[in-house]
């Protein structure tokens, strides 16, 4: 619930990061979420601890953080018989190959991207033509932070991509691809404590349910660190936790098959 705030309007100044200069370079944000004092000094605590970084920061990423694309599915929404994909998990409990790479591949909107795991259960598929195509724009990779974008109840999920099989996000989902995969699993890790989701809250925009948060702007976002010790704990736990979910899906679904 917006919570009032009085600010001048000198401080609703926000710098925008267009380092070529042909846009601007500054707007004003009204916003009531980026003045709240439980969203700024989520920010404010986290930005100055010794060590912090922004999910922005050339030095652990290697790609800027990017949204995906909206994919031309290959299956039937009122089909599910004609959804399958490189990876899914089948009511026995097996997993689909690549059909010596013919068969279509994984596509995930944001109801995929749960509260720090991935429901495939919820994915659709495109083409391998598409995926061809399009990868460079809206495909995942293998320690990649996935962060829903739009929408309440949506917005702010965050996940990590811990796959083999290739995928694509729609542009509900940004992508945050570091060059450490033990950050990206720390870093969604934070992300999904309550700092982390008041840090997100903070760089909201739009109403009415029609909310959304800008790769800009989760490129603001400040993860505080931890020792190297304790940060690669937390990665490794998140990161097992994630494995025996996926563990759990497939032999559910094989136990189920035998009834």
């Amino acid at each position: 619930m917006p919570l009032l705030a009085l600010k001048k309007f000198s401080d609703t100044i926000l710098e925008l990061p267009q380092p070529d200069g042909e846009l601007e370079q500054w707007n004003h944000v009204f916003e009531p979420e980026f003045h709240q004092k439980p969203y700024v000094d989520a920010c404010q605590i986290a930005a100055k601890m010794p060590g912090a970084f922004q999910l922005g920061s050339v030095g652990v990423l290697a790609k800027y953080p990017f949204r995906g694309l909206q994919p031309t599915y290959a299956d039937d929404d009122d089909d599910p018989e004609s959804l399958e994909y490189e990876g899914m998990i089948t009511n026995s409990g097996s997993l689909l190959d690549s059909a010596k790479g013919k068969r279509n591949v994984c596509a995930m909107k944001s109801a995929v991207v749960r509260r720090g795991f991935l429901d495939f259960d919820l994915a659709r598929s495109v083409s391998r033509e598409f995926y061809v195509a399009k990868k460079a724009r809206c495909g995942v990779q293998k320690d990649d932070l996935l962060i829903n974008s739009t929408g309440d109840g949506t917005l702010g999920r965050v996940a990590v991509f811990d796959q083999e099989f290739p995928a694509v996000v729609d542009g509900h989902v940004t992508i945050v691809r570091f060059k450490d995969p033990d950050l990206a699993w720390y870093s969604a890790a934070y992300l999904l404590t309550e700092q982390g989701q008041n840090q997100i809250y903070r760089y909201i925009n739009g109403s009415s349910g029609q909310v959304e948060i800008y790769p800009q702007d989760i490129a603001r976002l400040w993860v505080p660190p931890k020792s190297k010790v304790v940060m690669k704990k937390i990665s490794d736990k998140l990161r097992d936790a994630c494995s025996k979910h996926n563990k759990f899906f497939i032999e559910m679904k094989a136990a189920l098959s035998m009834l």
